[in-house]
C-alpha cells in the first residue's frame, strides 16, 4: 500500500491543531492549581482521581530508584514485576530533574503533565499519519482527524435529557477512554503513548506490505511494527492480544477478498507479532504465579455496558462509516490496508463482549478507523451538501468532549474532595513519612489510603479498589476498628497487620469514643478541630 504524501503545510496545520487541543486540555489544570488556596492542595487530576493517584504512586517507585513495580496499595508481601514501566521511567526522569534532592509530588505532577502533553502530541500526529495512509484529500484528512480526536457519541443527549444513568451506567463516551480519544488527551498519558505506538505499528506493517520481493526488503519494517507494539504492551500488556485479534481479522478479510490465502501479509504480520510476544507471555506468567497480582486482575472488573450504550455511543459515526465500507472493500483488492479499517470495525463489537474482566477496554482505538470511514462515507452520502452534512455530524459528535472539558473546569472552581485534599492531610502524610521506616503499613479509610503511596514510601492497608487485595473486606475491618466494633481478637489481628494509623476527618466520622486509640502512640498532629489529622504508631508487646 503506497504511503500518501503529507505536505509541510499540512503538518504545520496538524501541529497547530494539536497545540490548541493540548493547551485547551491544560487550562482546567492551571485553574485547579490557582484555585487551591492556602487550605487545599490540588491533586493534579480532574477525573479518575483514585487511578490518577495510583499512577503518581508508580512514578514515586521510579523516583526512589527502583525499576520493578511493587503494589503499595496492599499489605500482602509479594515480588515486584516489570509492569507500568512508562510511569516508572517517568519517576526516574523526575529523579533526574530533581538533581539529587528528594522528589516532591509537585515534581511528579509536572513530569506527569509534561508526558500528557508530549504523548498527546505524539498521538495526534500518529492519528493524522494513519489517516493519510488511506485518505488523499487534505480537507477530508482534517475531518477524519477531528472525528478521531474529539469525536464522541450521543451521551450528551442522554445527559441533557436527564437520562445520564440510563441502561444501568453512564453514557459510554463519558467514561471509556479506550473507545474515544478526548479523555486520553485530557489526562491519561500512558494510554496516549499506547495508542500512538499501536497506530505506528500498523503504519510500519502497512509499509512492509507495500514492499514485494525478498525478505530483506520488508523485514526492517515488520520488525519496527513489532517494536512499536512492544511499547504498546509496556503501557497495557493485554493490548498485545488486541493487536493479535486485529491481525487475525485483517488476514481473514484479505483472504476472503482475494479468494486465496495472503501469505505475503501472513509472514510480515507473523514477524511483527513475534516481537511483543515475550512481553505478553511474561505478563501472563506473572499474573498466574503471583497471588497478589492474580487477585488484583480478578478484582479489576470493567464490564461492557448495555449494548444500547454502544449503539448510542457510535451511531452518529457508524451511519456514514457504513457508506464507506464498499469503498474500502473495493480498494482492498489492490491494497490490503483498506481491509484493516473494515476488519477493525467488525472485530470491535465482538471484543467488547468477550468473557474477560476488562471487556470495555478492548474497544481500544476503534474511534480511529471509524473516524476515517465516517469522513469518507459522509462525502459519499452528501456529495453536493458536504459542508452542511459535515456541520451536522460535528454537531452530534463534538458536544461530549465539550461537556467533559466544562465539567473538568467546573470541578476545580470549588475546592473539595477528592480533586483537592486538605493541606493538613498532606502535612500529616509528610510527617508520617519522616518517622516511619520504608515499607511500613498504614491503616486509614480507603480515600485517605489512596494518598499514602503518593506522598510517602509506605504501604496503604487499603486505598485502591482493584489494587488492594480484598479491598471491601479490609475497608469494613477499618470502619469496624474506628467504631470499636471489633472483638479483642479481631482488633489484635488487625493491628498485627499494620504499623501506623492515620486518623483524619474521614476516620473520626466513623469513630465511637476514643477506645480505638488503645495500644497506639500519637507521634504527630496537624491541624485542629474538625480538620485535625493525627498519626499513631502501633505499640508492639
Amino acid at each position: 500500500m503506497p504511503a500518501e504524501r503529507i505536505s509541510p503545510r499540512e503538518w504545520r496545520r496538524v501541529v497547530v491543531f494539536a497545540a490548541l487541543i493540548l493547551c485547551a486540555t491544560t487550562i482546567p489544570y492551571v485553574v485547579g492549581w490557582l484555585a487551591a488556596g492556602e487550605d487545599w492542595r490540588f491533586s493534579g487530576m480532574l477525573f479518575g482521581v483514585e487511578d490518577g493517584n495510583s499512577y503518581l504512586a508508580k512514578m514515586r517507585i521510579g523516583a526512589g530508584g527502583d525499576w520493578l513495580f511493587v503494589n503499595r496499595y496492599t499489605s500482602e508481601p509479594h515480588r515486584g514485576a516489570l509492569f507500568f514501566l512508562p510511569y516508572i521511567l517517568l519517576g526516574h526522569l523526575a529523579r533526574l530533574l530533581a538533581g539529587g534532592q528528594p522528589v516532591s509530588v509537585g515534581m511528579l505532577l509536572a513530569v506527569y503533565h509534561g508526558a500528557r502533553v508530549v504523548f498527546g502530541l505524539a498521538l495526534i500526529l500518529a492519528i493524522y499519519r494513519f489517516v493519510a495512509a488511506f485518505v488523499r484529500a487534505p480537507a477530508l484528512r482534517r475531518l477524519a482527524l477531528l472525528l478521531a480526536t474529539l469525536g464522541g457519541g450521543l451521551g450528551w443527549l442522554l445527559s441533557l435529557a436527564g437520562l445520564g444513568d440510563a441502561f444501568g451506567s453512564l453514557p459510554l463516551d463519558f467514561y471509556v477512554p479506550e473507545g474515544y480519544s478526548f479523555l486520553i488527551l485530557f489526562g491519561l498519558p500512558h494510554l496516549a503513548l499506547a495508542r500512538a505506538a499501536l497506530l505506528a505499528g500498523f503504519l510500519a506493517l502497512l509499509d512492509a506490505t507495500a514492499r514485494d520481493g525478498a525478505m530483506r526488503t520488508w523485514l526492517g519494517h515488520a520488525l519496527l511494527a513489532g517494536v512499536a507494539w512492544f511499547v504498546t504492551g509496556l503501557c497495557v500488556p493485554f493490548y498485545i492480544a488486541v493487536v493479535y485479534v486485529l491481525l487475525g481479522m485483517w488476514g481473514l478479510a484479505v483472504w476472503v477478498r482475494r479468494r486465496r490465502f495472503p501469505w505475503d501479509l501472513f509472514w510480515r504480520a507473523a514477524v511483527a507479532a513475534l516481537v511483543p510476544l515475550p512481553l505478553l507471555l511474561y505478563s501472563t506468567w506473572v499474573f498466574a504465579v503471583n497471588d497478589v497480582f492474580a487477585q488484583w486482575a480478578a478484582q479489576n472488573r470493567l464490564p461492557s455496558p448495555h449494548p444500547l450504550h454502544y449503539a448510542l455511543g457510535y451511531a452518529a459515526l457508524a451511519i456514514p462509516a457504513a457508506a464507506a465500507i464498499p469503498w474500502a472493500w473495493r480498494r482492498g483488492a489492490q491494497h490490503a490496508g483498506y481491509l484493516l479499517l473494515v476488519s477493525w470495525l467488525v472485530a470491535a463489537p465482538v471484543l467488547v463482549y468477550v468473557p474477560v474482566n476488562v471487556q470495555r477496554r478492548l474497544a481500544e482505538g476503534i474511534i480511529v478507523p471509524l473516524g476515517i470511514l465516517a469522513a469518507v462515507g459522509l462525502r459519499r452520502l452528501a456529495p453536493r451538501r458536504r459542508r452542511l452534512a459535515q456541520a451536522a455530524l460535528l454537531a452530534l459528535v463534538l458536544p461530549t468532549s465539550g461537556l467533559l472539558w466544562l465539567g473538568g473546569l467546573a470541578s476545580v472552581l470549588a475546592p473539595g474532595r477528592p480533586i483537592f485534599r486538605p493541606v493538613d492531610e498532606i502535612t500529616a502524610l509528610q510527617a508520617l513519612n519522616a518517622v516511619a521506616p520504608r515499607g511500613a503499613v498504614v491503616l486509614s479509610r480507603h480515600e485517605t489510603g489512596n494518598l499514602v503511596p503518593v506522598y510517602t514510601d509506605l504501604i496503604a492497608f487499603v486505598g485502591h479498589g482493584p489494587e488492594t487485595v480484598d479491598a471491601e473486606t479490609k475497608e469494613r475491618r477499618v470502619v469496624a476498628f474506628f467504631r470499636n466494633a471489633l472483638s479483642p481478637d479481631e482488633r489484635a489481628a488487625l493491628l498485627a497487620e499494620v504499623d501506623y494509623v492515620l486518623a483524619g476527618p474521614l476516620e473520626r466520622a466513623e469513630a465511637s469514643g476514643g477506645g480505638w486509640q488503645a495500644g497506639l502512640r500519637e507521634v504527630a498532629v496537624h491541624g485542629s478541630g474538625p480538620g485535625r489529622f493525627a498519626v499513631y504508631e502501633v505499640q508492639r508487646d
